[in-house]
């Protein structure tokens, strides 16, 4: 399968050639980036010790990617889980190792984005002209600079593939080749759940290609029922305390957040409004009603030219829902907080939208230009959109810079505040963590953990009351939180009360009988208190 994918790579060697080059001119500083502390920390740092041996390959399919045994579970991605394993054998905690392969997986999506293009019998300007816009658009910085946002680059890697095989079998008739589309179909669910509208996609496409007969509907539905019964019948055990999940919070939350679509259209033709935490609220529509105009325009010029085959609507609008196909799952949101529109949730959408351009006049303009004017034109446009990238990937150099650009770019985020003071608390500078933690509690008087990030600075202080005090109010509004437990029985024992901290850390594990930390506390009071006898 996956020789079948280099050949067709190899087939367009100056065109792959192109786009590797200036994708690692374009990210090659993102090498010597680190940890931004947002999922990084959750999914390396604090499981290095599974992560580290290869035997725990398998066991990526029977937990939650964060491993939240104790925590209500709802992301099932073992692939995801698996990419991490190569850099953690070899470099351990480095990050390094983990920017390289974010490179290297957006390089390949990348010379997949232009194989599929060249399928959908676009010519190869038009596909590498997409191809290249894909490699530097500045939306798609979070993918590539943020390690966590490997999930989508994954997963557009799976879908392109798959979707590559559909548009062979439409071509050859080869059966064998709707086995090689199933299974990639089968990694990407086994990569993100939003994987599982690429049926609809399949089914769309061969419809259009008058090639949705009896028998290819059977044969590709069975492929696909069977990944999503596998998948199912390993993600249900895996998530040992599901998030509930009821349809009627689903569709509330969704119908929440369905206007975030405009702000990440707006993104996508005007990327002047980037962040690296964007919330709704703190995010222009305007560009995104510019961007829909635009999208109307061309539309209705395409319609009153009356040139425009069956095919090429249907194109048009395969593009377009491919784009909201893959965009609006990431809109049901269940578990509680401030939803998030984070970037990098659109690059696999933006593919439609390439689509939808290629198809229209635009690609027909493009295709038909002079060289002598494309060439500059092409050039100028890649080398804009390079900058704004180039200069955006700084907000990802590490925990500061990132929580900085989120509190900046999203100032009503009390999520944002209270990461940015857990930044500053790690590197020892208590002023700063104090005044974004009280900031967080300002905009959200119940932010999670901020009380209890005040208590530890406040007990690193050596203000023991008023360490007490955040920790009590932590509780008051959290109180199955088992660090705060556990940090306050840690006060309690620098106090002197120990009956208090033997109280706090056998609810730590009561709550969480993981809490290894708690275990060694446990011990050392026994051990002082026979001491003493």
């Amino acid at each position: 399968m996956l020789l079948k994918l280099v050949d067709a790579i190899k087939k367009n060697y100056s065109a792959t050639a192109i786009i590797c080059v200036v994708g690692l001119f374009l990210y090659g500083k993102s090498f010597f980036f680190g940890f931004t502390y947002l999922d990084d920390n959750a999914l390396i740092l604090n499981n290095l010790p599974f992560l580290e041996n290869i035997r725990n390959i398998f066991g990526a399919f029977t937990h939650d990617v964060f491993f939240m045994a104790q925590s209500t579970t709802a992301f099932f991605r073992p692939i995801l889980t698996i990419s991490l394993m190569p850099e953690a054998i070899v470099g351990g905690s480095i990050p390094l190792f983990y920017h390289l392969v974010n490179v290297g997986i957006h390089l390949t999506a990348a010379c997949l984005v232009y194989v599929l293009f060249t399928k959908l019998k676009y010519t190869k300007r038009i596909s590498l002209f997409s191809s290249l816009i894909f490699v530097v658009h500045p939306v798609l910085t979070q993918a590539v600079a943020w390690i966590p946002g490997r999930n989508d680059s994954l997963l557009a890697v799976f879908v392109l593939a798959s979707f590559i095989f559909l548009i062979d079998f439409v071509a050859t008739g080869k059966r064998i080749l709707i086995l090689i589309s199933t299974v990639f179909f089968s990694l990407a669910l086994f990569t993100k759940e939003s994987a599982i509208v690429l049926p609809m996609l399949g089914i769309g496409y061969l419809w259009i290609r008058n090639r949705l007969d009896k028998n290819t509907f059977l044969e590709f539905g069975s492929g696909w029922l069977i990944a999503i019964l596998l998948w199912l019948s390993l993600r249900i055990p895996a998530m040992t305390n599901p998030l509930p999940m009821s349809l009627h919070a689903g569709i509330s939350s969704f119908l929440e957040n369905v206007p975030g679509t405009l702000q990440l259209l707006g993104k996508v033709f005007f990327p002047f409004n980037l962040s690296v935490f964007p919330i709704q609220q703190d995010t222009m529509f305007l560009w995104g009603y510019l961007a829909s105009a635009l999208i109307a325009g061309l539309l209705l010029f395409q319609v009153k030219t009356r040139q425009t085959s069956r095919h090429t609507y249907l194109m048009l609008l395969f593009g377009f829902v491919w784009f909201l196909a893959f965009l609006w799952p990431s809109f049901m949101k269940f578990d509680p907080g401030t939803p998030d529109f984070i970037e990098h949730r659109l690059y696999l959408p933006i593919i439609g939208l390439l689509i939808l351009l290629a198809e229209s006049h635009v690609g027909r303009y493009l295709n038909e230009m002079n060289r002598k004017i494309f060439i500059p034109l092409s050039l100028g446009l890649l080398l804009v959109l390079s900058g704004i990238t180039f200069m955006y990937e700084n907000a990802f150099f590490d925990k500061i810079s990132f929580w900085k650009d989120a509190t900046v770019n999203s100032p009503h985020s009390s999520f944002a505040q209270k990461n940015l003071g857990a930044m500053y608390f790690l590197d020892q500078n208590y002023s700063l963590a104090e005044l974004h933690s009280k900031n967080a509690l300002a905009l959200n008087p119940e932010e999670p953990m901020a009380h209890n990030n005040l208590g530890l600075i406040y007990a690193n202080l050596g203000q023991n009351q008023d360490a007490k005090k955040e920790y009590m109010l932590e509780l008051a509004t959290n109180p199955f939180y088992d660090n705060a437990h556990y940090n306050l029985g840690l006060l309690y024992y620098r106090m002197g009360d120990l009956k208090s901290a033997r109280t706090e850390w056998e609810y730590t594990l009561k709550i969480n009988p993981s809490y290894y930390d708690a275990y060694q506390a446990l011990q050392a009071l026994t051990f002082e208190e026979n001491k003493t006898i």
